[in-house]
């Protein structure tokens, strides 16, 4: 920049004309040149700082007004001819004001636009135009401040030089050369710190990646690449992908992903790769296309070991279904414990309740009459173990309703909903239609104790006046819906850990290799249901 306004200075001078011959003393033009650049040096110190106030926009305005002023005056100065030269102080200051004035406007209109984004590049322009125009104007207002008069005075013109043609090729060529160099030299130490950056985050990168060209042939790796894999950038520089750390079998795999990618596609994906060595990891893998110059894609590639995630996700799997393995053993233990007391209950207890009744009848009908049956205390002990035996059947029923083992789910379901109904004075609404009941045992206990806690929980929590029950099949499965118009249940409860009933029924259906689906709409209701393989195969 300073180099430009001195070059622009000599350039005006060759169109200032005396009739007499002019010369240049070179050390005072070189002194104007130091000028010119320690002026631009004020300038570029002031828009490069973080923050520019109004008192720095002044005092950086001056200080480059006033080097441009002494760039010029010191100029005149050098100027070696048989005369004398005299100022017009109004015009002398005029082009000191013009000088500051252009140069603060400028500072601020740089300082304003230098991180704008490239819209705004007119106004950075126009700021540009507003400081050459400032330096020109200062220079002929300067120069229409100054009158020669001859003199017989011979000038000292022992370190004096002209200003040639050559000279204002010089001038030329100095003027445009020199910004354009530094223009240059800018990009290229730019492009260097870019490229500088671009290999750190390269191969600092927490992922293995690898750089393909459009022949999906490898141009980089990282280090992470080389961590996982085993392959050293120079083993890797030029192999497919797919023969580098694709399996045999996985070739096809990788190739379509390769192919996929030239298709301008990202893909993501879960795989296995193989290592150097031979051995074998799992990786998420992420190809990504880019277009490269000649509008041809190429791509890369990422890679992250996931095989720790792997291997622990395949323990916790097993470890759940080791658990789910012990829930249904639990759960078929708990069911056979069922059976058998309720079998006991019903034919040791309930048996033995019974002969005793027939034994006390027979006893009392060998009494007096007042004394035997129509006694008060005999109807009293009849009507005792009438209510046992009742009881007794009772629990037993409930412990295991033998009406599911000797006639099946549909049946099972119609007794409880009836007893439900009788128990608790709620209507019950029941669509059975025709269902192949023929269940295997672990899926007709399963679904009849889920409907036995559905029921519960409307007892407990509903305050519902009716239910509506259907089964039904479809696809292959069993679906079983229960609906009430009871208050509804919230997400609260359906997601409190506290509530055992829904962790039961949850697990029961998980199972069976089905699913639970439990809504609630705040005073209009809930409904349960369950969608079960009709099967154990269809479970599996």
């Amino acid at each position: 920049m300073g180099i430009g306004i001195w070059s622009m200075h000599y350039l005006a001078m060759l169109a200032f004309s005396l009739p007499v011959p002019v010369r240049y003393d070179w050390p005072t033009v070189l002194l104007s040149l130091l000028a010119g650049i320690l002026a631009s040096a004020v300038a570029l110190f002031v828009v490069s700082r973080p923050a520019m106030g109004l008192l720095e926009t002044l005092a950086g305005g001056i200080l480059q007004g006033g080097g441009i002023v002494a760039l010029h005056y010191t100029s005149m100065a050098s100027m070696r001819l048989p005369a004398t030269s005299r100022y017009s102080p109004v015009l002398v200051t005029l082009s000191v004001v013009i000088a500051i004035a252009g140069s603060v406007m400028s500072l601020w209109l740089i300082f304003f636009f230098r991180d704008r984004p490239i819209g705004w590049r007119l106004r950075r322009a126009a700021s540009a135009l507003l400081m050459g125009a400032a330096i020109a104007g200062m220079h002929y207002t300067a120069m229409a401040a100054a009158s020669f008069t001859s003199s017989a005075t011979i000038p000292d013109v022992s370190h004096a030089v002209s200003i040639s043609s050559l000279g204002t090729a010089g001038f030329v060529a100095v003027s445009v050369m020199v910004p354009l160099l530094t223009l240059l030299a800018s990009l290229a130490d730019r492009h260097q710190k870019e490229s500088v950056l671009l290999n750190v985050l390269f191969e600092q990168a927490p992922q293995a990646v690898a750089l393909t060209d459009v022949h999906d042939r490898v141009v980089r790796v990282n280090k992470d690449f080389t961590r996982i894999f085993g392959y050293s950038p120079d083993e890797a520089f030029g192999q497919r992908l797919s023969r580098l750390i694709a399996l045999e079998e996985s070739q096809e795999e990788v190739g379509e992903f390769g192919n996929l990618v030239r298709r301008g596609q990202r893909v993501d994906a879960e795989a296995i790769r193989q290592r150097k060595d031979g051995s074998s990891v799992y990786v998420s893998v992420a190809r990504v296309p880019v277009t490269v110059p000649g509008e041809q894609i190429a791509g890369y590639a990422i890679y992250r070991d996931i095989t720790a995630a792997k291997r622990a996700e395949g323990d916790l799997q097993h470890s759940l279904e080791q658990l789910r393995a012990l829930a249904a053993r639990l759960h078929s233990a708990r069911e056979e414990e069922r059976i058998r007391v309720a079998r006991e209950i019903h034919d040791e207890l309930g048996q033995a309740l019974t002969a005793i009744k027939i034994d006390f009848t027979s006893l009392l009908r060998d009494l007096p009459e007042d004394q035997g049956i129509a006694a008060p205390r005999s109807q009293s002990i009849l009507k005792l173990l009438n209510q046992t035996i009742q009881s007794v059947r009772r629990i037993a029923t409930e412990l295991r309703p033998g009406i599911l083992d000797d006639m099946g789910l549909v049946a099972a379901l119609e007794w409880a909903a009836e007893d439900f109904q009788t128990r608790t004075g709620t209507k019950c609404q029941i669509n059975l239609p025709d269902v192949d009941t023929a269940l295997d045992p672990e899926r007709a206990t399963g679904l009849f104790r889920i409907f036995q806690e559905t029921l519960t929980n409307v007892a407990r929590h509903a305050d519902a006046t009716q239910v509506n029950v259907r089964l039904g099949k479809e696809n292959g499965n069993l679906i079983l819906e229960v609906g009430d118009n009871g208050k509804g249940i919230s997400d609260e409860e359906l997601t409190a850990k506290t509530s055992l009933g829904i962790l039961g029924m949850r697990e029961r259906v998980l199972l069976l290799g089905g699913t639970l689906t439990i809504s609630g709409t705040p005073g209009k209701g809930t409904t349960v249901r369950v969608l079960v393989p009709a099967s154990r195969q269809g479970a599996e």
